[in-house]
């Protein structure tokens, strides 16, 4: 079970999952588009 559920991969939504990963907490990132921005 993920702890934080991010919708979208621009450099915000990247840069929040990756400060809550480095927190230690289990985060999903979901983005519609094949490919990040």
């Amino acid at each position: 079970m993920y702890q934080i559920i991010i919708i979208g991969g621009g450099p915000s939504g990247l840069m929040a999952a990756a400060a809550a990963s480095a927190d230690g907490e289990r985060v999903l990132l979901l983005e519609k588009k094949k490919r990040f921005r």
